[in-house]
């Protein structure tokens, strides 16, 4: 194929690598930090590890409003700024998070870090992938998603590091001050459209986009998706479902890894050691993973994973070390495929016209379930003093989620795909 020897372009490049960095500050602020953050925070403030864990859950569910928000501004005032002042908004809350001086006050920051990267990850990000590689996205997706294994890579070490020298509260600053700096950056820098820099979507010809997109600007759907039709739409719970149950299962045991290491046995210094060999995986797990969804489509590719998952869950739970080794090496390697198929998924199924309305309902219901892994750890962890039980939790989900995968139609409004398609 023309488009897929083209690259994706200088511009779309700095598009990708700007993802990739929110979603490296994801994983080190809100998901893989928090083996480090929480029970820094917990100690400082003199309370539970259990509860600063609640109050993620909460902030993460609460900070679907602020996704909720994000999703009206994408159609006003579009997803480029939406993404870069996500960014900025997270990078502020977790130098209030972490300098909390109370709960209340931690859980407010965390709302905002929260609600921010959730948005900028999958409501920004989200829509401009789409925007500027509809036939790609898994490609696409793939090298954005590095930045949550080179978040588990880099960010978990680093707050180790701070926490043993300068100290969590002012290693967020500099990480904080950072990501609002590169999101300022952003805000001047990313467009919404390859149109707006002279190029078409997926970096192709102008010849081949006559041939083979929609012409159809990216704002209008074929019959106007209003709120109440999507709501009605049978395939977008399927979508919310399918990808909410993943998230939650990766995110889960993610927040959680350094916790289940030692539990299981493994030595405190190598279950934090550990995050990074596993993150170098995922990174490799990432390209190769984007290449599943490319040759394979979403259907098998979301079909794999979720099996993937499943074995990894039952190794794990199993207790006995080299199978336990055996898991890490799977949920390494599994590392980006949740997140890629949480856009891959409802675009591959809606596509790029329209999408901008779509995401903002399909991403606000997906993130309240996959929110609710901190809650899932909290009341396990609370109930029977271990994550065993949390694991089985996934795999069930696991389950569920490929047998949700297995009932969409894809394609099913892609406009792009039925342009390809109609002689």
């Amino acid at each position: 194929m023309e488009q897929t020897k083209r690259g994706f372009g200088a511009w779309g490049w700095f598009l990708l690598l700007f993802g990739l960095l929110i979603f490296f500050s994801n994983g080190g602020f809100f998901s893989d930090g928090t083996n480090i953050i929480s029970p820094a925070v917990a100690e400082r403030l003199q309370v539970e590890q259990g509860l600063i864990l609640t109050m993620n859950s909460i902030a993460g569910v609460v900070g679907v409003l602020v996704a909720v928000a994000a999703g009206q501004l994408n159609q006003r005032i579009g997803p480029s700024k939406v993404t870069a002042g996500c960014l900025i908004l997270a990078g502020l809350g977790h130098i209030a998070a972490c300098n909390a001086v109370n709960v209340p006050m931690y859980l407010i920051a965390m709302c905002f870090v929260g609600g921010g990267l959730s948005a900028g990850s999958f409501v920004g990000i989200g829509t401009l992938v789409a925007m500027w590689f509809p036939k790609k996205q898994g490609q696409a997706m793939s090298v954005v998603a590095m930045g949550s294994n080179f978040g588990t890579m880099l960010f978990v070490p680093l707050l180790n590091i701070f926490a043993g020298t300068i100290g969590i509260p002012m290693g967020a600053v500099l990480c904080g001050g950072i990501a609002a700096a590169v999101g300022v950056l952003g805000m001047v820098l990313l467009r919404d459209t390859p149109i707006q820099r002279g190029l078409y979507p997926d970096n192709v010809t102008e010849a081949e986009y006559k041939a083979n997109y929609s012409t159809k600007p990216p704002e209008i759907s074929e019959g106007c998706w209003t709120t109440g039709q999507l709501l009605r739409t049978k395939v977008v719970w399927l979508c919310v479902f399918a990808t909410g149950f993943l998230m939650l299962a990766q995110m889960g045991i993610m927040t959680q890894l350094v916790d289940r290491n030692i539990e299981v046995g493994i030595d405190p210094t190598l279950a934090v050691n550990v995050m990074t060999p596993i993150a170098v995986i995922g990174i490799v797990g990432s390209v190769i993973f984007g290449r599943i969804v490319f040759r394979l489509g979403i259907k098998k590719a979301g079909t794999l994973t979720g099996a993937l998952y499943i074995i990894a869950m039952l190794l794990n739970v199993s207790g006995a070390l080299p199978l336990v080794w055996i898991s890490l090496v799977i949920i390494g390697f599994l590392g980006a495929a949740a997140p890629n198929l949480m856009n891959s998924i409802p675009g591959s199924v809606f596509g790029r016209v329209g999408y901008a309305k779509v995401n903002s309902v399909v991403f606000p219901l997906t993130s309240i379930i996959y929110m609710l892994n901190f809650a899932v750890n909290g009341l396990i962890k609370t109930l029977f003093h271990s994550l065993s039980v949390a694991y089985i939790v996934f795999a069930v989900l696991a389950l569920v989620s490929i047998l949700l995968i297995l009932a969409l139609e894809d394609h099913k409004y892609d406009q792009d795909y039925m342009a390809a398609h109609r002689r």
